[in-house]
């Protein structure tokens, strides 16, 4: 009696094997059969999963030159900090040999910190607000140049336009005046014998004929 109980418990504790009929329908062959065993006892493999894109690695740049320039900087800083230290020993030696000269040392040594100091703010150059303010200027130095420019054409312009104005009505007077003095000539001609007659002189009772008695002459001869 115990021993069919205890079967009885196995058989429910033992999982029913299901094949490839989920709704536990019998197999319709041995074969088929022979294959769910196979089925349930073998352990499925976990599906692949597919295969995504890769996104394309980044083109490997090449050792640019800056990397042993990098490196030489580097030993360059060490070496000046060995030569700083050797320094600072040799100081400490010579003032452990000389003791009443450690007072100008330590004094001569800072005042040459003093000017290291002041050399290194220098080579650093303009500061970030001077920076700023230097870009300010040198964009308003642009603009002002630019204005200048326009200002200089404009003002070739206006003397290129300024330089002959009047000349065609100058031109003008002239041919007038010539014609003018042409005709006073031809009646001094005219009316110089009977002036002579009566002793009189013209440029006297016309002043301005004086003024022009070179040109008067001249059209005369």
């Amino acid at each position: 009696m115990t021993q069919a109980k205890s079967e009885d418990a196995v058989q429910r504790r033992k999982p029913a094997r299901r094949g490839p009929n989920e709704d536990g329908a019998p197999p319709s062959s041995p074969a088929e059969a022979v294959a769910t065993e196979a089925v349930a006892t073998e352990p499925v493999a976990a599906k692949p999963l597919a295969a995504e894109p890769l996104a394309a690695e980044p083109a490997r740049e090449e050792p640019v030159a800056a990397e042993p320039a990098s490196g030489r900087d580097r030993i360059q800083q060490q070496l000046e900090a060995l030569k700083q230290r050797e320094a600072e020993l040799r100081r400490e030696l010579a003032m452990a040999d000389h003791p009443e000269l450690a007072d100008a040392i330590r004094s001569i040594e800072g005042r040459a910190y003093g000017v290291s100091r002041v050399e290194a703010k220098m080579a650093e150059g303009l500061s970030k607000s001077e920076l700023r303010r230097k870009e300010t200027l040198e964009k308003k130095l642009t603009t002002a140049l630019e204005r200048r420019a326009e200002i200089d054409a404009q003002i070739t312009a206006i003397e290129l336009e300024l330089t002959p104005l009047g000349d065609a009505r100058l031109s003008a007077f002239a041919v007038e005046r010539t014609a003018a003095l042409e005709a006073l000539v031809a009646l001094l001609g005219t009316h110089g014998p009977a002036l002579a007659n009566a002793s009189l002189e013209i440029s006297m009772l016309v002043p301005a004929l004086s003024s022009w008695q070179a040109e008067i002459d001249l059209l005369r001869a």
